[in-house]
């Protein structure tokens, strides 16, 4: 076999053009129009299987969305498809080795310096999940510590700001729990067993609990029904956590002056019926 020079095999190549009669090959070449040309950049025509175009994408993701797109790219095949037989399009993730390399991942900086010009905005969700993924990967490497909660890289070894506030909502669940159920119990015996609270976040919880009961209580009382038996749970409640005092101490005139006579009549009589 006979050798010749580089420069007159590239300046005898061209661009494979569709073969005349191949529905897939004309499919194939015009895949930009008919696709887009963002989606034909990670997806191309495979084979036509019976009344079905076979398309292999790059990834399960790409698979879904080209599949909501199936609709508008059945429409634009009608006029490669003049006898009508493809009427249904299937992915299969995994592109032939040949297009693998077609669009190399662009590396996105983790974090953009101020006064920089921010980055073309992403053209689908695909691409801005990408970017995310890179940016968190990123972050992580850089990251001085990870969040104890979620892994999140963060500035210091603790814990994230959401986690952080879905603690500390935590906490303020758990203390009203506890004023709810043992109300006379005192701020020193309630930290035993409700950890990382203080005495200001007490008294918070306590302000923001009684005066919850009491609008609750309020509205029974003016409608003038029977108390049911959560309210009588909270009426008994709200008169410990109010008074600071144990349930053997509590006096029918202690209840009447915190509660007025016609919820103390009630507390004090036989329970309610739901």
């Amino acid at each position: 076999m006979s050798l010749r020079p580089l420069r007159a095999a590239v300046d005898g190549w061209r661009p494979m053009h569709a073969r005349p009669g191949d529905p897939l090959s004309a499919i194939a070449a015009a895949w930009p129009d008919i696709a887009g040309s963002r989606a034909a950049q990670h997806s191309s025509p495979l084979e036509i299987s019976g009344d079905a175009l076979v398309v292999a994408t790059r990834s399960s993701a790409w698979s879904q969305q080209l599949q909501l797109l199936a609709p508008q790219i059945l429409e634009r095949l009608r006029e490669f498809d003049a006898g009508g037989k493809l009427l249904a399009l299937r992915f299969r993730s995994g592109l032939p080795r040949r297009l693998r390399s077609v669009r190399a991942p662009v590396p996105q900086p983790a974090f953009r310096a101020p006064g920089t010009i921010p980055p073309d905005p992403a053209l689908d969700e695909i691409e801005a999940l990408d970017r995310l993924r890179r940016r968190v990967g990123v972050a992580r490497r850089r990251a001085v510590a990870t969040c104890e909660g979620c892994g999140a890289p963060i500035e210091r070894a603790d814990l994230c700001a959401p986690c952080r506030s879905a603690a500390e909502a935590a906490r303020s669940t758990e203390l009203e729990r506890m004023l709810f159920g043992m109300p006379w119990l005192p701020f020193k015996e309630i930290r035993t067993f409700v950890g990382g609270i203080d005495e200001e976040r007490y008294e918070r919880v306590r302000r923001n609990l009684l005066q919850r009961w009491w609008a609750t209580l309020e509205r029974a009382r003016r409608t003038g029904r029977s108390l049911t038996r959560r309210e009588r749970q909270i009426a008994t409640s709200y008169v410990l956590l109010q008074s600071g005092f144990a349930p053997d101490r509590i006096t029918p005139a202690i209840v009447r002056n915190l509660l007025g006579d016609e919820l103390a009549a009630q507390l004090s009589g036989p329970s309610a019926a739901n």
